[in-house]
């Protein structure tokens, strides 16, 4: 449909940069609808500037050829680094890895759904295509969204793509999208929620001819995450059921809320990852190819360990191990099984010791004698009765202050502790109790515009629009600036009083 071409852009005399040029095939250029899709992924992808989405410098017509020219991403698609772990030894991502990896696609989709038109008004975009193949991960680690080709938006001048055409990759369709009904930013975070869903577990959560993979996704009957990767926690269960949720009502609401929820989880579970962590499994995964190009990477010992412990953990993990009727032996946890061939012999133990016979009313007769021996001391008696003493007067203190009434003080619950219980209320879906942790937050620091906008977040999911607006205003006011200050506005405009 398109042929691509790796070129080089020349902006001035000695200023040269690597560029990717799509060109439409002729025999495509005299369909309509296919140069239309093309024509709105080069006005789409030219306005959008951000460090996770492949940007576009120019397109346009030449010969009456189309072209695009863009970025060139020096790296893999996602499905190729899958597929690579796959062949050294791995069924699924490290979690750590993949959920940085998906952080990063919703930065970019954060970023696309919150674009505006020149009077501020927002565009609607939505990707509609998200999958790994459509997101690139560069050898330096860096990830980025591509083709915009059959984005939805609505762009001033050009009418919107039509309701009830399918288009998207079916297994990362949102259910919304496979019954045809308009679909919005939520629709990309049930994308988003099945990459990172075949990233941890190495197989998408429904599979099946279009049939099947309509109505199990329609009605939220999706493969059971643990029973392909045992190894995964509770809160990260929890992130992907609400990800994957069949209504978007129950999903999350925006790209950047999913980003949230796995940055508090990879804060808890991996806080030391290094930030060059997925350059590092770059480099490992595509040693042949870096080679070829006299690029050779030097892999440090400390990430080759962490490999083949994550390696392990896989091993471990695997659905038949988990299943066995006999939990595995401490030794497991720490090191896989050896063949056989491979177990050095031990050598023989000696024989233990001979056991002393003791003859049994000689012992008696022993312990009888010691014992009249030690009553008929004087100092033993003395012994007797000062640690009776003792005893007696301890007692007594301690009646006597626990008699005493001890003063009532109330104090203070620290901010950070309760923002924290708050986020994993929020990550179990308790609304309310939730809600009860970012209020008692903002009793000890009013002004903390985290909690603020946890607690209106919290009254929002709990229906209580008015608790909520309020909650947003408040933090408008403290925070008047951002991505989560336009939200918030976005709110209220939404929900007027």
């Amino acid at each position: 449909m398109a042929m691509v071409y790796r070129g080089k852009y020349t902006a001035g005399p000695g200023i040269t940069k690597i560029v990717v040029i799509k060109r439409v095939l002729s025999e495509y250029a005299d369909d309509p609808a296919f140069v239309e899709m093309f024509l709105n992924e080069a006005r789409i992808s030219v306005g959008l500037n951000h460090g996770n989405i492949v940007q576009v410098f120019d397109f346009g017509q030449v010969d009456g050829e189309y072209f695009l020219a863009m970025e060139f991403v020096d790296g893999q698609p996602l499905s190729r680094v899958m597929k690579r772990l796959k062949a050294k030894g791995f069924a699924w991502m490290p979690a750590p890895l993949a959920v940085s990896t998906v952080i990063e696609l919703c930065r970019g989709l954060h970023h696309a759904h919150t674009r505006t038109d020149e009077d501020g008004a927002s565009l609607g975009l939505v990707h509609r295509d998200i999958s790994p193949d459509n997101v690139l991960v560069s050898y330096e680690g860096e990830v980025k969204v591509s083709d915009f080709g059959i984005a939805k938006a609505r762009l001033a001048g050009r009418p919107q793509t039509e309701v009830g055409v399918i288009k998207g990759k079916y297994p990362y369709l949102a259910p919304e999208q496979l019954k045809q009904w308009p679909a919005d930013a939520r629709a990309d975070v049930y994308a988003a929620g099945v990459v990172l869903f075949e990233l941890l577990c190495g197989e998408r959560p429904v599979s099946g001819n279009e049939l099947e993979i309509f109505q199990r996704a329609t009605e939220g009957r999706l493969t059971p995450a643990r029973s392909l990767n045992p190894s995964l926690d509770d809160d990260l269960l929890a992130i992907l059921k609400r990800a994957l949720a069949p209504s978007p009502d129950e999903r999350y609401r925006s790209a950047e809320a999913l980003q949230q929820s796995l940055s508090d989880w990879l804060g808890s579970r991996a806080p030391r990852l290094p930030t060059h962590a997925r350059k590092l499994l770059m480099a490992w995964s595509f040693q042949e190819e870096l080679a070829a190009q006299h690029r050779p990477v030097a892999l440090p010992e400390p990430f080759l360990r962490q490999l083949q412990t994550w390696r392990d953990e896989k091993i471990l993990a695997s659905p038949a191990l988990a299943a066995a009727s006999s939990p595995p032996s401490p030794v497991m946890h720490e090191w896989p099984a050896l063949p056989p061939e491979l177990v050095p012999e031990r050598p023989p133990r000696a024989p233990p010791p001979p056991v002393p016979v003791v003859n049994a009313q000689a012992a008696r007769e022993f312990s009888r004698a010691r014992l009249q021996t030690l009553l008929a001391r004087d100092s033993f008696w003395w012994a007797v009765m000062v640690g009776g003493s003792c005893v007696i007067l301890g007692t007594f203190a301690l009646a006597r202050a626990w008699s005493r009434p001890v003063p009532m003080t109330t104090q203070a619950v620290d901010p950070r502790l309760a923002y924290a219980r708050g986020q994993e209320h929020s990550l179990r879906q308790e609304s309310a109790a939730a809600a009860v942790w970012f209020r008692r937050c903002l009793e000890s620091a009013p002004s903390n515009t985290d909690c603020r906008l946890a607690l209106a977040k919290a009254y929002e999911a709990q229906g209580r629009m008015t608790d909520a607006r309020d909650a947003y205003e408040r933090f408008v006011e403290l925070q008047p600036q951002g991505a989560e200050a336009d939200a918030a506005r976005a709110f209220l405009r939404a929900h007027p009083p």
